[in-house]
């Protein structure tokens, strides 16, 4: 198996606006903690939620929550509320979150058995760890 590359630090040329911002500002922060390409396409999928998000808000920004001729509901609110649980999970995958980053800090914990790592502290297991 080849062995696994940092995430490129250019955004792919697919992402645009919102999605290529947020590529070059995440990325960096995951490559720091190890994060290889093999998590590319999530990365990508976080960036375009996370575009997705910003388009629909300025939708319901300009146009409210409900549309006044209708009565209707926006359907950019839907649009809007499924980025941020897409945006939520991936960043999870990812270990963006709190809960995941404990998560993380039990495994490194739990590894404090091997031999391996005796000597290594906390900060150096961290580094360690490819995601």
């Amino acid at each position: 198996m080849a062995e696994q590359q940092p995430l490129q630090a250019s955004a792919p040329r697919h992402l645009k606006y919102e999605a290529r911002s947020m590529y070059e500002r995440l990325v960096p922060i995951l490559n720091a903690r190890g994060t290889t390409n093999i998590s590319l396409s999530i990365v990508e999928e976080y960036c375009m939620s996370y575009r997705i998000s910003r388009l629909a808000y300025q939708d319901i920004e300009e146009h409210g929550l409900v549309n006044d001729a209708t009565g209707k509901k926006n359907p950019n609110v839907a649009t809007y509320e499924n980025a941020v649980k897409n945006i939520r999970a991936l960043g999870n995958d990812l270990g963006l979150s709190p809960a995941s980053q404990v998560a993380i800090q039990k495994l490194i914990i739990e590894s404090d058995n091997d031999d391996e790592n005796e000597s290594l502290s906390f900060k150096e297991r961290v580094d360690n760890m490819k995601f």
